[in-house]
């Protein structure tokens, strides 16, 4: 009797074993919320640009080009690295890179910061949540800017044929009307950095009946980028 219950508490004891192994929580690491945004030198990223511009008189015009940001230096202040970016523009695959503009940009455990023109500007806070909001002006003279806020946390995005699996988008206030449509849009892509980015702000017509309420668009613009290449893509 006392073999079969030693044999009874053993069994006993390996079911209680193997129940709290599946109710232990979930120990893997949460991803590090700033590799949404990497910064290295050598770093660079390409991506097709379409800008449509509209006007009741001249009517629609789309313009598309290239535009390449890559990191060519850095340097430390006050123990904060900064890097510098240049930005680069093209008219074709096959055209010289021709530099319009340079900026910094540090990143720290709790926002990225990017300045240019001496205009330090706010591009992402942290932690990423759907709680977490922001005004991008908060260390300039400009007027405060609409909330930025993030939405579709580590979900799976797709522009162009590059596909990932965690990406997270930051939204600012978007407003669809009869009177006109606004929207703006940032992707990023978790260690790839930004993968899309739009701004958009149409206003629709208002001058006759025929047109109100249509969708008629009388005036504004539509500036998408779209990923193309980049030495962090797996």
């Amino acid at each position: 009797m006392q073999r079969g219950n030693h044999i009874h508490s053993t069994l006993a004891l390996l079911i209680l074993l193997v129940i709290a192994g599946g109710c232990q929580p979930n120990t893997d690491p949460a991803p590090d919320d700033t590799a949404y945004f990497p910064l290295q030198t050598g770093d660079y990223w390409i991506y097709q640009v379409t800008q449509e511009n509209y006007s009741l008189t001249g009517g629609a015009t789309t313009t598309a080009y290239q535009v390449q940001e890559k990191i060519g230096s850095s340097f430390t202040r006050s123990g904060q690295v900064f890097f510098q970016v240049e930005e680069s523009t093209r008219t074709s695959e096959k055209g010289n890179w021709q530099i319009n503009a340079i900026r910094t940009v540090f990143k720290s455990l709790s926002e990225v910061v990017s300045q240019e023109n001496n205009v330090p500007t706010r591009s992402l806070v942290f932690p990423i949540s759907t709680n977490t909001s922001w005004n991008s002006n908060t260390y300039n003279a400009l007027p405060d800017s609409l909330p930025l806020r993030y939405e579709n946390i580590s979900r799976p995005f797709a522009v162009n044929k590059l596909a990932f699996d965690h990406a997270v988008s930051v939204v600012g206030p978007s407003d669809s009307t009869l009177i006109g449509l606004t929207k703006y849009q940032r992707v990023y892509a978790l260690s790839v950095g930004l993968v899309y980015r739009e701004n958009t702000a149409l206003a629709y017509c208002q001058s006759t009946p025929d047109c109100i309420g249509k969708g008629v668009i009388a005036s504004g613009s539509r500036q998408k980028w779209a990923l193309l290449s980049s030495n962090r893509l797996p």
